[in-house]
């Protein structure tokens, strides 16, 4: 009796103990149901957000015990990485979750294994979700919505699906019925070889091919801006598949992203220049002369680029000798003279061959605006100085050329990744 007495915190309102619930870990929360008769309604009524990795090999008897609990209550995020040789039990829950409303942002990612076949998601999944979603991810796995039937996402602004197997005619009824999607991203769905969505409000979309591609029509999406391809052979693509005349209006940035330079599975040259690119991401090594001279001649083959990134993925620091001399005459590569305005160094080192290229591009760019190194390290203001004289030790081209130094202390982590991912790819 003394303890009821006590126990103040319970006098609180509704509103007040859901927040105090809504701080808690789900785990933690979820217990809080036995505390008394006067909490057990608590944990149901505060929306969920989940968020659960899949190295815990009881994932799907988790998920199931968190969905039980928490009865009908709301769910506002459920974001699930599932290990599909670990995990085979996750048809406990999903029928679980296709009863339930996902008011924000739905993502579950099958982590794949080569003995396992994509697992398939139920025709139903987001039934109770179209109205209010906003952002949906799915990540190797297999949809099979009903044949015919077109379910609309009124809400849903962002959609990514990688390494999906969805069949092309359910995929375009999938994007038409996202009327508010805006930004779309289509990485490796399985033998997509057709594109032509049909989104009035979509702006950026971005592609992987799985397979090469033998359309690529934007007629259907009036208001794209921005269109990112992501190891795609756009000397293929170009001119026969996208054509510049043949994109919205309002489109402004075509970007492409290209392998690992100094890698033997890529292997571009020689090849003719394409026009319509703006933006280019290269991932280089900085191994030696060839590796920059390689990157040197990518950029004459681009003559309307205006934003140039770069990741220094470099494995070590390399003797002087190995560079050599690679410079290329500057008033071969036509972007340089007129476009590029834009230069970012992804995870610079301050390495010589990423000195040597950043001083390239430095004394030879005559439109340069901004230069921006983005590092990892904690740098002193006299070593940032240093740095700078050094990248300018060849003067610069651009009057109006501004370098900046900006750490980021993640950027370590983000390097490791895209290394990881950069090393094993080819261009399709």
């Amino acid at each position: 009796m003394m303890e009821e007495e006590d126990d103040r915190l319970s006098l609180l309102p509704d509103c007040l103990l859901g927040k105090i619930v809504s701080l808690l870990p789900v785990k933690n929360a979820a217990c809080t149901m036995i505390l008394s008769h006067r909490w057990q309604h608590i944990w149901p009524g505060v929306p969920l957000d989940l968020d659960l990795d899949g190295r815990d090999r009881n994932l799907a008897g988790s998920i199931l015990r968190i969905l039980s609990s928490h009865n009908d209550g709301p769910i506002r995020r459920f974001h699930a990485t599932i290990s599909a040789a670990a995990d085979k039990t996750t048809s406990s829950w999903l029928p679980i979750l296709s009863n339930r409303c996902i008011h924000d942002s739905l993502m579950l990612k099958f982590v794949p294994h080569p003995h396992v076949a994509h697992p398939p998601l139920p025709h139903d999944l987001l039934r109770f979700s179209a109205n209010v979603l906003r952002h949906l991810e799915l990540h190797w796995c297999r949809l099979n919505p009903h044949p015919g039937v077109t379910l609309p996402f009124h809400s849903l602004d962002h959609l990514h699906l990688s390494n999906v197997e969805i069949s092309e005619t359910s995929l375009h009824s999938m994007i038409a019925g996202c009327l508010a999607l805006r930004e779309l991203h289509l990485f490796r769905v399985h033998n997509l070889r057709r594109l032509t969505p049909t989104s009035r409000n979509l702006v950026d979309m971005y592609i992987r091919p799985h397979v090469p591609f033998d359309k690529i029509s934007c007629s259907g999406t009036p208001n794209l801006e921005n269109i990112v391809l992501l190891n795609a052979d756009i000397w293929r693509l170009c001119p026969d598949i996208i054509r510049r005349d043949a994109l919205p209006s309002k489109v402004r940035t075509i970007g492409l992203t290209l392998p690992m330079l100094d890698s033997p599975k890529f292997v571009i040259m020689p090849k003719r220049s394409v026009s319509i690119i703006t933006t280019l991401v290269l991932n280089m090594n900085f191994s030696g002369g060839e590796e920059l001279k390689k990157a040197a001649n990518m950029l004459s083959l681009f003559p309307s680029l205006k934003d140039l990134r770069i990741w220094c993925l470099t494995d070590g620091w390399k003797d002087k000798n190995a560079f050599g001399r690679w410079q290329p005459a500057t008033e071969t590569i036509m972007c340089l003279n007129k476009h590029l305005k834009y230069v970012q160094f992804h995870g610079y080192y301050g390495t010589i061959g990423e000195l040597e290229f950043a001083s390239f591009l430095m004394a030879g760019a005559k439109a340069l605006m901004d230069m921006q190194i983005i590092h990892g390290g904690v740098l002193s203001d006299d070593r940032i100085k240093r740095l700078k004289d050094l990248i300018c030790q060849d003067g610069k081209a651009s009057l109006e050329a501004q370098l900046s130094f900006e750490r980021r202390s993640h950027i370590a982590n983000l390097r490791g990744e895209v290394e990881s991912y950069v090393r094993n790819v080819c261009i399709i």
